[in-house]
C-alpha cells in the first residue's frame, strides 16, 4: 500500500487523506504487527508531506469477520486505534459503527453490503459520508485554546 502513495496521494497534493487500513492484512491472514509498523511510516510521510489524516478502519463484513479468527480483527481495530492516538491523528471507527448497524439495530448484512459480503454498498457508503463529512466540518471550524 505504502509503494502507491507517490503516484495515488502525493502526485494530487492533498490537504485531507482518509486511509481506509487494515481489511486486507486481515483478509489475506497476515501478520497483525507489520501492518502496525506500515500504518506509521504511512502516516508519518502523508503529515510530512502536508495532509491532514483520518485513519478508517476494516469493515465489519461477513468475510472479514468470520473467514480468520475474530479477534485477528479485534486485534487490528485495537492497532488502529493505538495508532490513531499515538499520532495525534483522527480515526473514524467504520467496524463499530457497521458492528452497530448489523448488532444493536438488527439490520441484516444485505442491508449495508453488497452481495459478494464485503463491500459496502451505495446506502452505507451514503451513511459513512455524511457522518465523515459532518466530522471534517466540525474538525475545520472547530476554536482550538492554545
Amino acid at each position: 500500500m505504502l509503494a502507491r502513495f507517490d503516484r495515488d496521494v502525493f502526485a494530487a497534493h492533498p490537504d485531507l487523506v482518509l486511509w481506509q487500513v487494515g481489511s486486507n492484512a486481515v483478509l489475506l491472514g497476515r501478520p497483525i504487527a507489520p501492518t502496525g509498523l506500515l500504518i506509521d511510516e504511512g502516516v508519518r510521510r502523508l503529515k510530512a508531506a502536508g495532509s491532514d489524516v483520518v485513519l478508517i478502519d476494516p469493515q465489519y463484513a461477513p468475510k472479514v469477520i468470520a473467514k480468520h479468527d475474530e479477534h485477528d480483527v479485534d486485534l487490528m481495530v485495537a492497532l488502529i486505534s493505538t495508532a490513531s492516538r499515538d499520532m495525534h491523528i483522527n480515526l473514524f471507527q467504520r467496524f463499530a459503527l457497521m458492528r452497530y448497524w448489523r448488532l444493536t439495530k438488527g439490520l441484516p448484512f444485505s442491508a449495508f453490503l453488497s452481495k459478494d459480503e464485503l463491500h459496502m454498498n451505495d446506502w452505507s457508503y451514503g451513511c459513512i459520508a455524511k457522518l465523515l463529512a459532518r466530522a471534517v466540518a466540525e474538525a475545520a471550524t472547530r476554536v482550538t485554546v492554545r
